[in-house]
């Protein structure tokens, strides 16, 4: 009698589980600024390394890149080659400026501009459109050594598979010293 009451509480169980309605989220990706954890180095010092965790939602799960999305809108030298785009915004006395980075490249003897976008690869793998939340969690070194007593934002957007562009989000100051 146990085993056939277990066997019924089971099935109702899963029952339920399978008609609960999946969440509805707009096809244009959004997301939320989750926070910025610092990295120290072993004598307590900030290696000028943080990690950016932004939450998200898109409501056809079309998030991330392959390796193989590698021509036109998503190859190396495309427009949406980069599916994280990050502006690095610097204090200027009065407000946040966009503010390029720039380092020092011996080989050119030129300095080259730092980006801190980036591809992330493809959240879900399966074709069926199917909303999808959760956070990413992007580890970048974000001290500017041509100016290491900056303080700064970040602002942050995504794109979606589609070209769908999420909203816009700041992170808080940042400040180096």
């Amino acid at each position: 009698m146990k085993i056939k009451i277990t066997i019924v509480l089971s099935f109702a169980l899963a029952l339920l589980a399978a008609c609960q309605k999946q969440p509805e989220y707009p096809i244009e990706p959004v997301i939320s600024y989750h926070g910025l954890s610092y990295l120290m180095a072993a004598d307590s010092t900030l290696t000028g390394e943080v990690i950016l965790s932004i939450g998200y939602t898109d409501g056809d799960g079309d998030l991330g890149l392959d390796d193989s999305d590698s021509i036109y809108p998503f190859g190396n030298q495309d427009p949406h080659y980069y599916n994280l785009l990050i502006d690095y915004l610097k204090w200027d006395g009065e407000q946040y400026v966009e503010t390029p980075l720039l380092s020092w490249n011996q080989q050119v003897q030129a300095y080259d501009t730092i980006s801190f976008n980036a591809r992330f690869k493809r959240l879900v793998f399966y074709d069926e459109v199917k909303a999808i939340s959760g956070t990413i969690e992007y580890k970048m070194l974000l001290l500017n050594p041509l100016s290491p007593t900056d303080t700064v934002k970040l602002r942050v957007h995504v794109i979606d598979r589609a070209l769908h562009e999420s909203n816009t989000i700041e992170t808080e100051a940042i400040w180096f010293n």
